[in-house]
């Protein structure tokens, strides 16, 4: 116990240094370099597509980054190396078309190592992330509703900064063709309490299936059929569906469940074309520089790509709309 109790002690007292403790000085105006990591293989070989398509578009991914680099922490590179990596994802969205990637800008920041030679971090540097073509948001992937069926939940709170950039949330943005149908459609009450049952049929505990299906026909009884074929809304009780948005008197707490409209895509287009693009940047600029500042103070090698991020404004997002493709 004695031992126990000194090894304690030992951690208690050295607990400030390593609160107070810094990262290596930052090298804020040493020269940076940009390059794209170009590869070819960023899709399953199940997806399907060919070798030209996915050539073709990585062609369409140097057309974004070199979008991307207009903004001015970008175009003018001091303290970091930058880097943009294509990164695989998921081919099989219900509803979903043409080739998804990721593509990470990563902010490899250089400082002065105990040695006094510059050195950057090359293993998982800070980054920034948008999607192409990947139209189920993997900004809200964590929420998804129903993956056999494809229905993820969506805030409600969406704004339309101008045609063809939409905003939910005030930071989660969808660029995309207006002149299309939606991107994203409704999932009904109908159509959600359907795919309730089928989870509840799949459950090998068949006295908590049965318990569970008395709750879940309980709830479905209790909406009106007149709302049936109405939004649903993810919230409420046991089958986590709901026909409003709110209840016990707190409105506009229920995200509504959405699904992939496969009337979005234009199938004339080669599908090595870029259709959607979606990504999260806050706009709380204000916020965004005290981060930074911090960031600074504290030699945090995460403080180039905040510089990024709070730079990262509606001028930069516009910019992005031509690229998708007609």
């Amino acid at each position: 116990m004695n031992n126990l109790n000194s090894i304690a002690l030992t951690l208690l007292l050295a607990l400030p240094c390593f609160l107070g403790a810094q990262e290596l000085p930052l090298l804020t105006e040493k020269q940076g370099t940009f390059e794209i990591l170009s590869r070819t293989d960023y899709a399953s070989s199940d997806c399907g597509f060919s070798k030209a398509e996915l050539t073709a578009n990585l062609r369409r991914i140097t057309d974004l980054v070199n979008t991307v680099r207009k903004n001015p922490v970008l175009a003018d590179i001091k303290g970091f190396d930058g880097r943009a990596r294509i990164y695989n994802v998921s081919c099989r969205d219900v509803g979903g078309y043409a080739i998804p990637s990721r593509i990470s800008f990563e902010f490899a920041s250089w400082y002065r190592s105990k040695d006094g030679t510059p050195s950057r971090g090359l293993i998982e540097p800070p980054e920034w992330s948008l999607y192409i073509n990947k139209a189920m948001p993997a900004w809200l992937s964590s929420y998804s509703h129903d993956a056999k069926h494809g229905y993820f939940t969506v805030p409600l709170k969406k704004e339309t900064v101008e045609p063809g950039i939409d905003v939910y949330d005030g930071e989660y943005f969808v660029i995309y063709d207006p002149s299309r149908p939606p991107y994203w459609i409704p999932v009904t009450v109908n159509e959600a309490f359907t795919a309730v049952r089928e989870r509840t049929d799949s459950d090998k505990d068949d006295v908590s299936a049965r318990y569970l299906k008395e709750y879940i026909e309980k709830e479905f009884s209790e909406i009106p059929e007149e709302e049936r074929d109405k939004p649903a809304y993810f919230g409420g009780g046991v089958a986590r569906v709901s026909a409003t948005p709110g209840a016990e008197g707190m409105d506009n707490i229920f995200p509504y469940i959405m699904k992939i409209n496969p009337e979005y895509w234009n199938r004339d287009l080669p599908e090595s074309a870029i259709q959607i693009i979606n990504f999260r940047s806050v706009q709380r600029k204000e916020y965004l520089r005290k981060l930074k500042e911090e960031y600074l103070q504290n030699n945090s090698i995460s403080y180039n790509e905040m510089r990024f991020e709070e730079s990262f404004d509606l001028d930069n997002i516009r910019n992005l709309v031509p690229l998708i493709g007609k």
